[in-house]
């Protein structure tokens, strides 16, 4: 059996907020907690999931601004993971700042994600794919078994993320989409870090920032 999906859009960013569990133990990862964490610690605590780690696939605020919460009202120890790339970032508010909206950052990870390692859930495989470009550390997440890719702010339904911040840069970025997101199989669930979800030919098909 492969693990349930949940996504949760939250916050005036409509940040898209994953929950990955698997159905029989029950074990629970929980990925880019941001604004409005009561909806996502009330649904884990009506299901009676046991998270064990929280992962980020970016360092920017509106990604982490829910981990704080979570972690302090969660009675298992958490682990807090995402990739070095995006560390000083993190440290220095996720950009929070020149937004106006500052987010007090969480302790520093427990540990790195890294390209092409593989996380276990249960019965389940998460890869870990870096894909720089957004940000220098931006990574997707697929989980084969559940034809899923938690992607960030790297690819969009039908758009790219954003390049002009701190460790942007547009022809990195289009590099990660093309290597790292549109070589996953074509029914490959896309979820974005904001709005609606897409598939791998979908945006192979009709993305204007793609399409040649």
């Amino acid at each position: 059996m492969t693990i349930n999906v949940w996504v949760f859009s939250t916050g005036q960013l409509s940040n898209n907020v994953v929950i990955l569990s698997d159905p029989d133990t029950k074990e629970t990862i929980v990925v880019d907690p941001s604004y409005e964490p009561e909806m996502v610690l009330d649904y884990i605590i009506d299901k009676e999931l046991k998270v064990k780690m929280i992962l980020l696939t970016h360092g920017h605020f509106d990604h982490f601004a829910g981990v704080n919460y979570l972690i302090n009202m969660l009675p298992e120890k958490l682990q807090i993971a995402m990739h070095r790339n995006d560390l000083e970032l993190l440290r220095d508010g996720g950009g929070s700042k020149e937004f106006h909206m500052p987010v007090l950052p969480p302790d520093e990870p427990d540990f790195f994600l890294e390209d092409k390692m593989e996380l276990e859930l249960a019965d389940a495989i998460i890869q870990v794919r870096l894909a720089p470009g957004h940000s220098a550390g931006s990574v997707i997440l697929y989980i084969p078994d559940a034809k899923t890719a938690i992607c960030g702010d790297v690819i969009f339904y039908h758009g790219i993320g954003r390049t002009d911040l701190i460790g942007g840069n547009h022809e990195t970025l289009i590099n990660s989409i093309q290597t790292q997101v549109l070589t996953l199989p074509p029914e490959t669930r896309l979820i974005p870090g904001h709005g609606q979800e897409s598939t791998v030919i979908e945006e192979i098909l009709h993305n204007p920032f793609l399409v040649s």
